[in-house]
């Protein structure tokens, strides 16, 4: 039987995302100091906040809630940062890589481009090669000599 296949936005993005909110936080907390000892204006203090704000919701939506998602009985879910789509299987014709992410094709014409699959360093394979085999069947081959085209 197989099993459901999930992949996710890959665990070092999400960890830049968290510092990057960290970073700012602690920022935040400087801020309210000097605004304390008369070195800053007021003012800051709310614009901080907003920016914070701000900052964790996008790191919350592009960087925890996407997903590509296969189950065993051949249903194809993309979660983007604000939407859902379901497809089966079956409907669809091509994966390929795009600058912002995975493009998954269907055999209506449609198509959908996923973030969870960027194009970032592998030692090996690309890890959009295991998502387009699990959804079409077919594993990518990369042609020789030209780390950039594939088949």
């Amino acid at each position: 039987m197989q099993m459901r296949r999930r992949w996710q936005v890959r665990w070092w993005i999400r960890g830049v995302g968290i510092a990057a909110i960290l970073i700012l936080f602690s920022q935040q907390f400087s801020t309210i100091y000097f605004v304390g000892r008369g070195e800053m204006s007021a003012s800051e203090v709310p614009l901080g906040w907003i920016a914070l704000a701000v900052l964790t919701t996008a790191v919350g939506l592009l960087a925890f809630r996407p997903y590509i998602e296969l189950a065993p009985d051949g249903v194809l879910i993309l979660q983007g940062p604000l939407r859902r789509h379901t497809y089966h299987r079956d409907d669809l014709r091509d994966v390929s890589p795009t600058a912002w992410g995975l493009r998954f094709t269907f055999g209506d014409g449609s198509h959908r481009t996923s973030i969870v699959c960027q194009d970032t360093y592998s030692l090996y394979e690309p890890r959009w090669f295991d998502v387009a085999e699990a959804a079409t069947g077919r594993r990518p081959i990369v042609l020789e000599g030209n780390e950039d085209d594939w088949e």
